[in-house]
């Protein structure tokens, strides 16, 4: 009896904590050329945004949203960001009170590729 109380006392504690922030979901961002548009839709409010890079691993973030809580809605859910060829790039953002994020690499011709899952 002492050992199925252990064997289950362990098994929860190897199941974790329950009720963490969840991890962000994976959500495309409209991007053309140095054109970002974090969502097009006049519904959609973003709430804030943080772009990072592995250009400068020691200062990987180029560009963020001074303000957490943005509350902008299209247009305003669009920036102009120069970037540079030959390096990924991670965008994590908050569009409704939901947080999201958009993993992609752009090569040295200028072509975008999508590294995270869809």
């Amino acid at each position: 009896m002492k050992k199925t109380i252990l064997i289950l006392l362990l098994c929860s504690l190897l199941t974790g904590c329950p009720g963490g922030k969840r991890a962000p979901k994976t959500r495309s961002t409209f991007i053309n050329g140095d054109y970002l548009c974090f969502s097009i839709n006049k519904n959609d409010v973003l709430d804030y945004y943080v772009i990072y890079s592995s250009e400068n691993l020691k200062s990987p973030i180029i560009k963020a949203s001074d303000n957490i809580n943005l509350n902008v809605s299209y247009p305003n859910t669009c920036i102009n960001i120069k970037w540079k060829y030959g390096y990924s790039y991670t965008v994590s953002y908050g569009l409704n009170n939901k947080d999201y994020h958009h993993e992609f690499f752009i090569d040295n011709n200028g072509m975008l590729t999508h590294t995270g899952e869809f």
